[in-house]
């Protein structure tokens, strides 16, 4: 009987760890398409890329909302508490404040490269943040994935080199970079409760919705222009970035708060630029270099390494042992 309720904890132990890594492996997919579609429509250059950050966050949003209403017949506006209300709003801050950092940064003279430094600080900063103020608890393997992690992202995105680090200076647009890491981190470690309470489909699709407010209001309070997609390529592409890379993303990566601590999602933020790498390789026919390559293992690594991860493994060798 005792060894029944023991593999039953573990099964259930199993189940939710996978769930929220399959949430969090498709916020990442999603998201390694993002840049590589950004590239493209600046490339284009019919937008601004804060007209672009506005429209993906608002369509995204606005096609949630009709997604509750439509498919799921619920009220978006009923069950959702003053505080929820208040929660949300400045949670949108924090979502437009991620990517109003990043083009500030840029448009001061911010390199590529530099800028890149978002998707390999982001998981640090969450990872610190949950100990601060989630009191996650952690211990010595885990730090050492998450370095490890850390040092695979910078290869993959080629901030590290043959001929040595390619950052070489630190400037106020470094700042900025930092700034929109710890806004995104703050939005994971503030979105957990609300999400609990209002539910992952109707919470990312209002806090993307005000959002897209946000930055608008940035926009007309700073005097930049509106320049909407009108030719028919760049709306489809505008609208891909508001569904996938945006909504779905969102979702996924909040519904994978549900399952699985902050600190395996923070090490799931590292397999981003991997996909990214990737997906610019097979579409546009970049290379892939050795060290990135190595970097990419580095980062598998370090998701092995992960406490739920391992002690998933672990815990599994000692149930076969014990049944043979």
């Amino acid at each position: 009987m005792e060894q029944k309720k023991e593999s039953r904890i573990f099964l259930n132990f199993t189940q939710g760890t996978l769930w929220g890594i399959f949430w969090a492996a498709v916020s990442v997919l999603c998201w390694s398409s993002l840049f590589v579609v950004v590239s493209h429509l600046v490339r284009r250059g019919n937008m601004d890329p804060y007209t672009m950050v506005h429209v993906r966050f608002t369509s995204a949003g606005i096609c949630m909302l009709f997604f509750v209403f439509l498919f799921q017949r619920k009220n978006i506006f009923r069950g959702i508490s003053k505080k929820d209300w208040i929660s949300m709003v400045f949670h949108g801050i924090a979502i437009a404040g991620m990517s109003l950092c990043l083009f500030v940064a840029q448009n001061i003279g911010l390199p590529v490269v530099n800028a890149s430094m978002l998707e390999a600080e982001t998981p640090l900063v969450l990872f610190v943040l949950g100990l601060l103020f989630l009191r996650n608890k952690t211990g010595i393997l885990q730090i050492s994935g998450l370095l490890c992690g850390f040092l695979g992202c910078m290869l993959v995105l080629q901030t590290i080199t043959a001929n040595g680090l390619a950052i070489q200076s630190v400037s106020t647009g470094d700042f900025l970079v930092f700034a929109a890491a710890a806004c995104w981190a703050v939005y994971t470690i503030l979105a957990k409760e609300v999400v609990a309470r209002v539910g992952g489909v109707l919470y990312t699709a209002w806090s993307v919705t005000f959002a897209g407010i946000w930055t608008l209001f940035y926009q007309l309070l700073f005097g930049y222009e509106l320049n909407y997609p009108t030719l028919l390529p760049d709306i489809l592409w505008t609208l891909y970035l508001g569904l996938i890379p945006t909504a779905m993303a969102f979702f996924s990566w909040n519904n994978a708060m549900k399952y699985i601590s902050t600190g395996l999602l923070a090490i799931s933020g590292y397999f981003t630029p991997i996909f990214s790498a990737l997906l610019a390789a097979i579409l546009f026919g970049e290379k892939v270099t050795l060290l990135q390559t190595f970097g990419m293992i580095l980062v598998f690594g370090s998701a092995f390494m992960e406490p739920e991860i391992a002690e998933g493994f672990t815990g599994k060798m000692r149930k076969k042992k014990a049944g043979s």
